[in-house]
């Protein structure tokens, strides 16, 4: 049985790179040109201004749009929120997450994940 197939019976993928992979299949299966560039979000979670501050710098100088959801009174940690527009397909995406994991780790860290446009 496919990774895919797993996914579409609700059984989670067993790790994150397989969870990044079936994303990428189910972008083309909808259609989606990877080899076109789309919208692209990654998220960050922080629990330091410090880490905030030096990880928004980092993907600015990448060339992302930079948000940061800071924590309130149910939460002990930043969001932050890197927005650009990439190619998003199964050679570009696992170096996206290197890069974001080595970033979040590097300040104490963790990256949650992206999503992807379907559409250019």
């Amino acid at each position: 049985m496919s990774r895919f197939d797993r996914m579409l019976r609700g059984k989670p993928p067993a790790t994150a790179e397989e969870s990044d992979q079936i994303t990428v299949q189910k972008l083309a299966g909808m259609g989606a040109d990877l080899s076109r560039p789309r919208q692209i979000v990654h998220f960050l979670e922080l629990r330091s201004g410090l880490a905030v501050e030096d990880v928004r710098a980092s993907l600015v100088r990448a060339g992302y749009d930079v948000t940061v959801e800071e924590p309130d009174d149910e939460t002990t940690h930043s969001v932050v929120r890197a927005e650009t527009v990439r190619v998003v397909s199964s050679t570009t995406v696992p170096a996206f997450r290197t890069w974001f994991e080595r970033l979040a780790a590097e300040h104490g860290g963790d990256y949650e994940g992206w999503e992807a446009s379907r559409t250019p």
